[in-house]
């Protein structure tokens, strides 16, 4: 069998690389959708507020402006393919304007698509079309990217309805682009508003109302609430001990990190991973 090579398709140029996630490059929030198309091991992300655990033959769909990340659990991440395509990629086709769905209807494709057999596979095809570069191969990739969407309308959108950003909060994203990637990435580091708002090259008061208009929370409230997700991955998903895990965190004292995650969770963190081991026992 030959060997499988992740590949990224951004718009509509198609360019390979070694390792998706290690495009420095993108933005922490971004209009594109993203589909990661995984072949290989396993991961956990973080979408928003939500934990998102995967395994190969899994297909992971990121929304316009949803905050997302992979938690370094110590183990090899899982290899994917990274698709990126703007929102009037299929301009012209009936029933998939994007913009419409997204901004107009207020909806948005559901996050995890386990073990769907069909969708894969026809991601996977895209991928080998990337790779063969055969003639007419951006009319076949176009082809089944038109199929995977319309599976993905056909499977169902998420549940309820999501509030779209306003044009005025959207043109903020850039400025607060370089903290939310600095978060992303140095959250165990000692991060400071200062340090942020110099990141963005905005002056600190600038910085603190355009991030509470764009995430609807202060900085240090965002990064706080940031460590606590990823410490949850941390403790539900690895055999690391909870002092560990809240320095790797960015928590220097272990009492501070029990009372935000009992705040934010409303269990301590031991009781977070007994009950994660119960519920694996059980099922």
């Amino acid at each position: 069998m030959p060997e499988v090579k992740p590949c990224l398709i951004d718009t509509e140029k198609v360019a390979y690389i070694d390792r998706p996630e290690a495009i420095s490059n993108r933005t922490a929030l971004h209009e594109e959708i993203e589909i990661k198309c995984f072949y290989e091991g396993s991961a956990t992300l973080l979408v928003e507020s939500r934990t998102v655990c995967v395994k190969a033959g899994d297909v992971v769909v990121i929304n316009p402006y949803e905050f997302h990340a992979t938690v370094d659990t110590g183990t090899e991440r899982g290899k994917y393919h990274l698709f990126m395509l703007p929102l009037d990629y299929f301009a012209g086709i009936p029933g998939l304007d994007l913009q419409e769905l997204f901004f107009t209807r207020g909806k948005a494709f559901q996050t995890l698509f386990a073990d769907d057999g069909e969708l894969h596979a026809l991601l996977m095809r895209v991928a080998r079309e990337v790779q063969q570069e055969q003639a007419a191969g951006d009319v076949m990739i176009k082809g089944l990217l038109t199929q995977v969407f319309a599976l993905l309308l056909r499977r169902g959108l998420a549940a309820g309805e999501r509030t779209a950003p306003e044009k005025s909060v959207l043109r903020r994203f850039p400025v607060i682009d370089p903290a939310m990637r600095c978060i992303k990435t140095s959250y165990a580091e000692s991060l400071t508003v200062e340090r942020l708002a110099a990141l963005c090259g905005v002056s600190k008061h600038y910085f603190c109302r355009t991030f509470k208009a764009v995430t609807g929370k202060s900085a240090m409230e965002y990064l706080r609430h940031f460590r606590l997700r990823v410490a949850n991955a941390l403790l539900t998903g690895t055999n690391r001990g909870v002092a560990e895990i809240a320095v790797s965190c960015g928590f220097e004292d272990q009492n501070y990190f029990s009372r935000c995650y009992k705040q934010y969770y409303g269990e301590t963190p031991s009781q977070s991973r007994a009950r994660n081991l119960n519920d694996r026992l059980d099922g």
